[in-house]
């Protein structure tokens, strides 16, 4: 930088631009020690790992040294929603405010985006187009005149599963590369030219690591090249990363491939298509023969050897026989066009996948399946991905810095620095939200419920749910562990409770959070995505409730298999790996409650073991000091603002 720049005080300092601009900006000396620790990583090229609790502003934390230093960055979230913010929020607002030259760019999956190709070639099948089609054609053409590149966002009136999308998006499987005659005006290219041009690209997690993935393979990127990758919602990077570090296709891919074919052939005359058609139908059924395989085993488990070497030397192989008979009964090879040839690339990428996904791959290495209601999903994915980090990430980029507003479990970063293979020299800190929790919060911890282990538990957990909904006359976000305690609990409430009350599942996740805001004193009873990402700040979210503490479920194979790794290498899986897991979902899980000063709530947990156990204490450490309390009648002073226990032991 030089001299004439701009420092981070000088944006984000008591007195500056900032502070002098924004009416209401309140600088916090967390996010301005966080930007200067994040500077010197930039500047030194070191990599950094940084908590920064809610309030701390830890967006603005890390823009400004990126912006400043002037260094071709990533900026990867785990979700759009964020993604979004800072694009078309955060980065503007300090382009104005601060007066910053800001050159970025977002960039999001290639299914996000039209493809032009797949658009006219749908809208050509004039005698297969539903009547309302012309219609909606004549609105999408008005758009593309003006769309820059082509997003499905900007369509807020096609609705989120509508397959109308899907038969135009730019799928990778179906692109035809430099052959398409759309080329020139392909809105993905555009994009990426502009990214290469860019100084910030701004991604999510999932573009990020199917990006390193394809750099990994040697056959070329999506993303270009950088200097700097700043991954916020660090605590989805390792789900994340071990799904694309793997392998996984399902029989779903083969059947639609197969479909495809069909498409294609069709019209070429009955002669040419009777072998075809045959060599199609052997196909589909080596297919089921491989779902059969999996159809009265549990939901999902692992592919032990003897189903591994029965797959692979049956159906396995009657699929790469298949297709390998495809591509020469239909002579695809010999054929010029830009749609055989991406046919027969798809076919060649099945075969690979059947070899990588069906062989042994060693210790490190985990083979499952998941069955779906129409298909069977198979998995190959590293149980550590440390290694694979280093060299893929760690090593090919300058700068990586992590944050997150948890991260740490019991005051440090063992955990993590461990799972994701951090260096010794990685720059680290904790900034405590800027929140007031002593006075904001109170946590209610039952002591005299059931363990949930008990078979009565979840019945227990209804009443004393409801009990706390009273007390708070709704206004609460209660989140589970599995989603039979959910439904238990949603039969118990429903029609007992004078709020309403509504259930994951039973609408779209966006619709669910929008009735929730609007409806003051509703309820959302949720699992899984609901534990993170939700932002509800003000009165309609004043009440946090957890059934259980979320350790993962050694019932997931990928867990299981991690703890038995861990236990193969005398190590504790509990104490290393399933409490610190557990640690980071349940932070993320309550810090759903408070999202700005004037915010105040009710957290509670109704697992007693965060009282009882001798691993209770690390969950409590790693939570904001807070009043702690077993009485349910203090939810009520809470609330008359009359609440004034300490929270002491």
């Amino acid at each position: 930088m030089s001299s004439a720049e701009p420092t981070v005080q000088d944006i984000l300092g008591p007195k500056g631009r900032l502070a002098r601009s924004l009416e209401g900006f309140e600088p916090r000396p967390t996010q301005l020690r966080m930007a200067l620790l994040l500077e010197e990583s930039l500047m030194q090229g070191l990599p950094a790992i940084v908590e920064a609790g809610t309030g701390t502003g830890k967006t603005f934390g890390y823009l400004v040294p990126v912006i400043l230093t002037g260094k071709k960055a990533v900026i990867s979230t785990g979700t759009k929603n964020l993604q979004e913010q800072i694009f078309f929020k955060d980065l503007p607002l300090l382009k104005k405010a601060a007066g910053l030259r800001v050159d970025a760019v977002m960039m999001k999956g290639r299914r996000n985006y039209l493809c032009l190709h797949k658009f006219h070639q749908y809208f050509s099948q004039q005698s297969l187009l539903p009547k309302p089609a012309e219609g909606i054609r004549g609105r999408m053409e008005k758009w593309l005149k003006k769309t820059r590149f082509a997003d499905r966002s900007e369509l807020p009136w096609l609705a989120d599963d509508d397959v109308l999308w899907d038969a135009m998006s730019a799928s990778s499987e179906q692109c035809l590369g430099a052959d398409c005659g759309f080329l020139e005006d392909c809105f993905l290219s555009k994009l990426r030219a502009r990214a290469a041009r860019s100084r910030i690209i701004i991604v999510n997690h999932h573009l990020f690591f199917a990006d390193m993935k394809v750099k990994k393979g040697g056959f070329g990127e999506i993303i270009p090249r950088f200097q700097a990758a700043i991954f916020d919602e660090a605590h989805a990077l390792e789900e994340t990363a071990t799904f694309y570090l793997g392998e996984s296709m399902s029989t779903n891919q083969i059947n639609e491939l197969a479909a495809d074919f069909q498409a294609y052939m069709k019209g070429r005359g009955k002669k040419k298509n009777k072998g075809m058609r045959a060599r199609l139908e052997s196909l589909r059924a080596s297919s089921e023969t491989l779902a059969a395989l999996f159809r009265d085993r549990v939901e999902k488990g692992r592919v032990d050897l003897d189903t591994l070497t029965a797959v692979r030397e049956g159906p396995a192989r009657e699929i790469r026989r298949e297709l390998k008979r495809i591509a020469k009964t239909s002579d695809l090879a010999r054929k010029d066009e830009p749609e055989a040839q991406t046919l027969l690339v798809r076919a060649g990428e099945i075969m690979v996948l059947l070899d990588e996904i069906f062989r042994d791959r060693g210790e490190n290495w985990l083979n499952w399946y998941q069955r779906r209601k129409k298909s069977v999903q198979f998995h190959a994915s590293p149980l550590d991905i440390s290694d694979a980090l280093k060299d893929h990430l760690y090593e090919k980029v300058p700068t990586v810095q992590l944050t997150s507003a948890t991260l740490s479990t019991n005051g440090n970063f063992d955990y993590v620095r461990g799972r994701l293979g951090l260096s010794e020299e990685t720059l680290e800190a904790v900034y405590p939200s800027e929140f007031d929790f002593e006075s904001q919060t109170l946590m209610y911890i039952p002591e005299d419920l059931p363990l949930p282990s008990a078979p009565d538990f979840a019945l227990h957990a209804a009443r004393r749910i409801f009990d706390i909904l009273r007390r708070t006359r709704g206004r609460a976000l209660v989140l589970f562990t599995s989603y039979h305690n959910l439904n238990l609990v949603h039969g118990f409430l429903a029609g007992n409770t004078p709020y309403a009350v509504y259930r994951q599942g039973d609408a779209p996740r966006s619709s669910l959070l929008e009735d929730f805001k609007r409806d003051v004193h509703s309820v959302l009873l949720a699992t899984g995505s609901f534990w993170q990402g939700v932002d509800v700040p003000g009165e309609a979210l004043s009440c946090v409730i957890v059934d259980k503490l979320p350790f993962d479920s050694p019932g997931e194979p990928l867990v299981a298999a991690r703890i038995d790794a861990i236990r193969a290498g005398g190590g504790n899986p509990f104490m290393e790996y399933q409490v610190p897991s557990a640690i980071i979902a349940l932070k993320q899980g309550l810090g759903r409650l408070i999202r700005n000063r004037s915010d105040r709530g009710i957290l509670s947990v109704l697992d007693k073991r965060i009282r009882t156990s001798r691993y209770g204490r690390f969950f409590i450490d790693s939570l904001p000091p807070m009043p702690i309390t077993a009485d349910a009648g203090d939810i009520d002073a809470f609330f008359k603002r009359e609440y004034r226990i300490s929270n002491k032991e």
